[in-house]
């Protein structure tokens, strides 16, 4: 499938070019001319979560939309901004409360990945704090984290010692807040819960440091390994919001075909060579990244990579360019049958079953002992209709049974 002839996405997209240029700024008013629909346009950036890349795309291409769009944009790039400088100083903090306990931590994507892609933490978009520790030091960091104003948001708001002790056995991290002034933390022991993507890749990986502030850096993960989990991260959900694949895109600012290629061959070994090769095109295609031509040819040359490409644009292009995956039913379809094509072999192929099946939220919901959680399975699909049951039967504000559709 082709690039979705969407004129406000393309618009997006060429905002989102990367770095800066005389190029990017033709790029932008050329696909400027053709949007139709500016409210559309509006609401198109802010599902892509590029607000920060495309109002200052416009500035400097000198394109100014409708005042009400163009304050709308600047409002939401100013909170991106703000938004930022809060992470950013919370991630350091983070970090060095965690290491300064003794244990080692990364940080992931967020406000390093800014500073690595874009030279500035002020443009990109992040609602999370995502931080990588090992599996043996999930507990203690966690109750570490409790003593210091976080909270458990999920899987579940409360957790038994005893389904804390399962948390690395049926899931890869957790979510924690500390308050609606700050960010959420997604604490992470695993990457991935497939052992055929990224193996190896640990809070003991090599690092390289990245300045969040004139005195203020954190470790992330070495270009390589980092190159190789945005592919996969953006592959898993579908490429659906475009600012993933735009990051991506940005990370490989200024290298040479050669270094964009040995990046490849190094995602190939850890088994992440169809999503990079899907991320390295879709940014060709929307971005202009240079490729080499022939390597260009061999990436094309695979259908299931191509395949990945058009589930990817439509996903991506959404119903209607404004609404969310979670609302969109043949959306969600698609991401469900994009998995299997990312399968390496049968074993990743079971894991990606196996795992679809252990929905965490309902499992420490239920008032099964985690002893069970191995069964989860098979009752999967009882509990699931019990709760749509129990939302029929409960009684309306008139005493009669609710009739909300399942």
């Amino acid at each position: 499938m082709p690039v979705p002839n969407d004129p406000e996405l393309l618009l997006a997209a060429a905002c989102c070019r990367w770095p800066p240029s005389a190029a990017r700024n033709a790029a932008v008013r050329e696909a400027a001319a053709k949007v139709q629909d500016w409210d559309r346009f509006q609401a198109v950036t802010a599902r892509q979560r590029v607000a920060g890349l495309v109002h200052t795309a416009l500035a400097q291409a000198g394109v100014r939309p409708p005042s009400a769009v163009f304050e709308a944009l600047a409002q939401s790039a100013h909170a991106i901004a703000r938004a930022n400088l809060i992470a950013a100083a919370e991630t350091a903090r983070l970090i060095g409360l965690i290491e300064g306990a003794g244990y080692p931590v990364i940080a992931v994507k967020g406000v390093s990945l800014a500073a690595l892609a874009y030279g500035a933490i002020s443009l990109k978009h992040g609602k999370d704090i995502d931080l990588l520790i090992l599996p043996d030091h999930a507990q203690p960091v966690i109750a570490l984290l409790e003593k210091n104003s976080y909270h458990l948001a999920l899987p579940a708001k409360q957790l038994s010692p005893a389904q804390r002790g399962v948390l690395t056995r049926y899931g890869k991290d957790v979510t924690m807040g500390r308050g609606r002034a700050y960010p959420q933390l997604e604490l992470h022991w695993r990457l991935l819960n497939y052992r055929a993507l990224l193996p190896g890749i640990t809070a003991r990986s090599p690092t390289q440091t990245v300045a969040l502030a004139p005195t203020m850096s954190v470790n992330t993960l070495t270009t390589p390994n980092l190159f190789a989990y945005l592919a996969v991260h953006g592959a898993g959900d579908g490429w659906f919001r475009m600012k993933w694949l735009a990051d991506f895109n940005a990370l490989l600012t200024g290298r040479s075909s050669a270094e964009i290629k040995a990046l490849y061959e190094h995602a190939k070994r850890l088994g992440a060579d169809w999503c990079a090769a899907q991320a390295l095109l879709m940014a060709r295609e929307l971005f202009g990244l240079e490729l080499e031509v022939e390597f260009e040819t061999e990436l094309r040359g695979s259908r299931r990579v191509r395949t990945l490409m058009g589930l990817a644009y439509q996903l991506m292009a959404g119903a209607d360019g404004r609404i969310e995956l979670q609302n969109w039913r043949d959306g969600r379809m698609k991401l469900l049958f994009m998995q299997p094509l990312l399968a390496r072999g049968f074993r990743h192929l079971a894991e990606i079953v196996t795992w679809s099946m252990f929905v965490q939220i309902d499992m420490y919901r239920s008032n099964a002992p985690p002893s069970l959680y191995v069964f989860y399975p098979l009752f999967r699909l009882p509990f699931w209709i019990a709760r749509r049951l129990g939302v029929r039967n409960r009684p309306g504000k008139n005493g009669t049974a609710s009739k909300k559709p399942a």
